[in-house]
């Protein structure tokens, strides 16, 4: 069977359209929430409060007699949510019916006679649809801390959409094209 230009022509559009849909959904859109916190870092002492958006708060429980483990604690309007005993490196992950809601990597455990100090970074909160909506105002502070704010680590994910149906287009032009040429 032989293809003429105007086949080829729509076979091409139909391709483009199929590109774009499937490359310009948002990585993760289906399993998170609007991004509120996106890979920022902070810091905490023993004891101390990083109060979130939406009503929760990460709190520093303890860490232990070697140094090598943070105890975290998560609340939701003063009720404890989830607690874990991480070493560095780990995630602390907690995911509501509707997705993902946190995703915080404990980074380094400092543990001296003047006292425990946890960095964590990245750091993402994801939106939690069965919660009001956080309103423009409304800031997620660290508590405690002489300086009152996280530490921004500027490590955002960068939005690669761009590429993404740059690529897929690509892929998807050079199958065709060989699958057109196979039939000649």
């Amino acid at each position: 069977m032989k293809h003429n230009k105007t086949e080829r022509f729509w076979f091409l559009i139909v391709s483009f359209v199929f590109a774009c849909t499937f490359f310009l959904t948002p990585t993760g859109a289906a399993e998170h929430g609007d991004v509120l916190v996106n890979g920022t870092g902070t810091y905490l002492t023993t004891g101390e409060r990083w109060t979130f958006y939406q009503g929760y708060v990460l709190v520093l429980k303890g860490v232990d007699q070697e140094g090598d483990r943070a105890w975290l604690e998560l609340l939701l309007d003063d009720d404890s949510v989830k607690d874990m005993i991480l070493p560095e490196g780990e995630c602390f992950i907690y995911s509501h019916s509707s997705g993902e809601i946190f995703n915080i990597t404990v980074d380094t455990i400092y543990s001296g006679a003047d006292g425990e100090l946890v960095t964590f970074k990245p750091v993402y909160q994801y939106s939690n649809p069965d919660l009001p909506a956080p309103t423009p105002t409304e800031d997620a502070v660290q508590e405690g801390t002489e300086n009152g704010s996280a530490v921004d680590t500027a490590t955002e994910v960068g939005n690669t959409g761009g590429f993404a149906v740059g690529l897929g287009f690509f892929c998807i032009c050079t199958a065709a094209f060989m699958i057109l040429q196979q039939k000649h």
